[in-house]
């Protein structure tokens, strides 16, 4: 007995069930490999990301004090302050090295390199605003579609769902029209497809890692 007469034959109860309960499979599936990974990574880059705020804020603070104090026993201080900060705990994991190596050659040589140090500053001051601006649009999006108002709440979801709807809907459209080009096309212009949907890929997926 083949499959299609397994099925013809089968009770209508049973199989609904049957179905419904690999639809359910499906979706705890898809839930536990991809929401799963991706809010713990949402909560280690959190942790990360308040965690560089307040180290960057501190060294720029004492870089700040010795732009102000170029000599003396200030100026000592708040090396030897600004050597604690980037010493202890293991927190030069949250500084790039670039931004690392500047900071330590600032904060043990005993002549104040001034160019170094006003562009390591400005260097920290870009660093923070990329930083920070990804909070406000996380804050932004928070307070745009979780009103304490019942009706606006509902009014953003329904905005969101729409925009999520009219994106995939033209994700897909844009994939049905690719897929028919790239039949009908000769083997010529499909590899130059491939090479442009390649290079695409790469493009976006630099984009999204800013």
């Amino acid at each position: 007995m083949d499959i299609e007469k397994i099925i013809t034959n089968a009770n209508p109860d049973i199989v609904i069930f049957l179905l419904t309960t690999l639809i359910a499979f499906i979706s705890w599936l898809i839930k536990s490999l991809v929401e799963k990974p991706i809010a713990e990574s949402k909560n280690t880059f959190n942790k990360f990301l308040e965690k560089r705020i307040e180290i960057l804020t501190e060294v720029k603070t004492r870089l700040n004090f010795i732009a102000y104090f170029p000599e003396g026993q200030e100026n000592l201080d708040y090396k030897n302050q600004l050597q604690e900060i980037i010493l202890k705990d293991g927190k030069t994991g949250y500084l790039s090295k670039e931004t690392f190596d500047a900071v330590l050659k600032i904060s043990i040589d005993p002549k104040t390199d001034e160019k170094l140090l006003f562009s390591t500053i400005k260097k920290i001051d870009e660093d923070l605003y990329l930083q920070i601006s990804k909070i406000q649009d996380e804050i932004s999006f928070y307070r745009k579609f979780s009103n304490y108002n019942p009706l606006r709440r509902v009014f953003g979801l329904t905005l969101l769902s729409l925009q999520y709807t009219i994106s995939l809907s033209l994700v897909i459209s844009g994939l049905f029209l690719l897929i028919d080009i790239f039949l009908a096309a000769t083997n010529y212009f499909r590899i130059g497809i491939l090479a442009v949907l390649g290079l695409g890929l790469y493009f976006f997926d630099k984009w999204l890692k800013k």
